[in-house]
């Protein structure tokens, strides 16, 4: 069977038109039902990395945790290298509690150790963030990473929004700390007999020295019971409005005979104690409008040498009295120093509980109750450098945390 000379023609025709179609595609590609020069594809390779941030609350209150989430993903060719996150947060009113695995905080940049983000792939960064003070922010990170070799880029997020709103109750006591306060929606609810459980630590120390500098600083009647001496006594000289009483047997040669000092010689005798408090509280006559507070520093060496049958029936009568008389009652207590049952004991009498504790090396605060009152249940992390003031109180000076 013999061919058609001019079908041979046509086919020649097709093929030389085909080939000249694939020598002109050669340098091109097809991506969905668009055609692009390989040169164009490689620029867009390198800017092919897209992300955007989520924030699942649109509003939380001073003190609250909320989640924040990252999401990268790259559309690109080429894999791209993950150096970190700038800005990840605003520069002040906000701290981040948690990072992703393997990253690291530094300042206000997200270390994200390098990882490699291969075409088509996503990942998903989710932090936690604690809101510290009222106002509306805008979280606008940018991503810092590597297309290939030396190559560094920035991709800027859209900025999400979140309102932050601080909640003052009336009739709330300042603890002189705004992270606790925020917390506690402004304070310790006022003539509440709150018991501070710790282990022993500087940071106990310095939420103690806010709580009673706030006072005395505010012209507030102040009171304090404690074994040490030195510690009270520059704020005891400025301010006649705080009353420092002294149980320790060493006092009358550790300190100065002052006006608003009351030297006790130790908390063996109940009585003696009770004498000197009463006959304070009958000079300082009816409340003049202003909050008065108190903390009990030697709530433990009560308990020590009283054990918890006649611990209870002190501060059964002592509370009931500083109430009846407008003061909000804060008691320092190590828990570790004494039996469970004693400790569940005594501080079954209080309205509040605040406990500081040690995890990972840091110590943390958080409110485990507080009688018929609203609060924020989150953990709050303590730090020397937050905590430490410039008040008259002497104590130890703390640097480069």
């Amino acid at each position: 069977m013999t061919q058609n000379p001019n079908n041979r023609t046509d086919s020649s025709e097709k093929l030389d038109l085909f080939l000249k179609k694939v020598a002109v595609l050669k340098d091109m590609i097809l991506m969905g039902n668009k055609v692009y020069t390989k040169k164009h594809i490689k620029k867009m390779a390198s800017v092919l990395l897209q992300a955007k941030v989520t924030i699942v609350k649109p509003a939380v209150l001073a003190g609250e945790i909320f989640s924040l989430e990252i999401e990268i993903a790259n559309f690109g060719r080429m894999p791209a290298t993950l150096h970190g996150i700038e800005e990840i947060l605003p520069c002040c009113g906000m701290e981040l509690m948690t990072t992703p695995e393997k990253c690291h905080l530094e300042s206000s940049y997200l270390d994200l150790n390098g990882r490699v983000l291969e075409p088509s792939m996503t990942e998903k960064l989710r932090l936690t963030v604690r809101a510290l003070e009222k106002g509306t922010y805008a979280i606008a990170p940018r991503i810092v990473y590597m297309v290939g070799v030396g190559v560094q880029k920035i991709v800027d997020l859209k900025p999400a929004t979140i309102e932050v709103r601080e909640v003052v109750l009336p009739g709330r006591v300042s603890t002189g700390y705004r992270g606790l306060d925020n917390l506690l929606f402004g304070g310790i609810p006022e003539k509440y007999a709150v018991a501070l459980t710790s282990v022993s630590c500087d940071e106990t120390k310095l939420l103690i020295n806010r709580f009673l500098e706030k006072g005395a600083r505010e012209g507030e009647t102040t009171l304090l019971i404690t074994v040490e001496t030195t510690r009270w006594e520059k704020l005891a000289e400025e301010f006649p409005n705080f009353n420092l009483f002294i149980c320790n047997p060493q006092a009358e040669t550790m300190m100065e005979a002052l006006p608003n000092v009351v030297k006790i010689r130790g908390a063996e005798n109940l009585t003696d104690i009770n004498i000197s408090l009463v006959s304070a509280l009958r000079k300082l006559g009816a409340p003049n409008g202003k909050p008065r507070r108190i903390c009990i520093e030697i709530l433990s060496d009560i308990l020590l040498q009283h054990r918890a049958v006649q611990t209870r029936r002190w501060l059964i009568g002592l509370t009931a009295e500083l109430k009846s008389r407008g003061f909000t009652t804060l008691a320092v207590m190590n828990p570790h120093m004494h039996p469970a049952e004693e400790v569940q004991a005594v501080l079954d009498l209080f309205d509040g509980e605040i406990e500081v504790y040690e995890k990972k090396d840091q110590k943390f605060l958080r409110i485990k109750k507080m009688y018929e009152q609203d609060y924020i249940g989150n953990e709050l992390p303590l730090r020397k450098n937050t905590l430490s003031t410039t008040g008259t109180a002497r104590r130890l000076r703390y640097h480069n945390y």
